[in-house]
C-alpha cells in the first residue's frame, strides 16, 4: 500500500495551477468470477494530501472479500480549465432540458458530479502529453528491450517502468513512436500504444 502511494505522489505533478489527476478504482470481470461484485470509483486529486485521503476512500469500499480489485491513475494531468468550459456547456444544456420538463434532463441533473468526472476524463482535457505503452504477455525480457530502445534511440523522456499483472507499463513524453512500434513488431512485442488513459498502480483482494 504504502508503494502505490509513493508511486501517485512521484507520478502525479501539481506545479502546474491549472492541472489535477485522477485515481480509479475498478473490479474487472476478468479478474473475477461470478462471485465477484462490480465496482468502480473514481477520485479527483487536487493536491498532494489526497492521495493520501482517497487512496484510504477506495480501500475502505473496495472490501468485499470474493472480489479483485485494480487502482489506476491518469496517465496524464487534467486540465481543469478546458474542462470546465465544456462542463458549463453540458449543464446549461441541463438546464434548459428542466425548463421544458425531459426526464432525462432531471435524471442527468442529478450525477452532475459524476458529469464533471466524466468530462475531465475527456482526451480534449488533458493537461499533459505522455503516452503509455502497455506491454502485455512479458516476464520482463522484451519491456527491458523497448526500455533500452527508448532511452538509446528516442527523442524523449521515460518516465515509468512499472510491472503490471501481465507485462509492464513504460510511461514516457509525447514523440514520434513510428520507429518504435516498428522495433516492437520486430522483436515480437505485444503492445498497446495509448496516448491518453490509465497507468496501472496496483492489485488486491477485497478484505486485505
Amino acid at each position: 500500500m504504502n508503494e502505490a502511494i509513493d508511486f501517485i505522489t512521484k507520478y502525479c505533478n501539481f506545479s502546474n495551477p491549472n492541472h489535477i489527476w485522477m485515481m480509479k478504482g475498478i473490479s474487472r470481470n476478468k479478474d473475477n468470477d461470478e462471485s465477484g461484485v462490480r465496482f468502480m470509483r473514481r477520485m479527483v486529486l487536487t493536491k498532494p494530501s489526497d492521495i493520501v485521503d482517497c487512496h484510504k476512500e477506495i480501500h475502505l469500499l473496495a472490501n468485499d472479500a470474493l472480489t479483485t480489485y485494480r487502482l489506476y491513475a491518469s496517465l496524464n494531468a487534467r486540465d481543469v480549465i478546458k474542462a470546465t468550459f465544456a462542463f458549463q456547456k453540458k449543464m446549461i444544456d441541463i438546464g434548459m432540458g428542466l425548463a421544458q420538463g425531459h426526464d432525462d434532463a432531471l435524471a442527468m441533473s442529478k450525477k452532475a458530479g459524476s458529469i464533471w468526472k466524466t468530462e475531465l476524463e475527456q482526451n480534449c482535457n488533458r493537461g499533459t502529453k505522455r503516452f503509455l505503452l502497455d506491454v502485455d504477455n512479458d516476464d520482463g525480457t522484451k519491456a527491458m528491450a523497448i526500455l533500452a530502445y527508448l532511452n538509446q534511440y528516442v527523442k524523449t523522456e521515460v518516465l515509468v517502468f512499472r510491472k503490471t499483472i501481465s507485462g509492464y507499463h513504460i510511461v514516457f513524453n509525447a514523440c514520434d513512436t513510428r520507429q518504435l512500434l516498428v522495433y516492437c513488431k520486430e522483436i515480437g512485442a505485444e503492445v498497446d500504444l495509448q496516448r491518453d488513459s490509465m497507468v496501472f498502480v496496483e492489485q488486491w483482494k477485497g478484505g486485505e
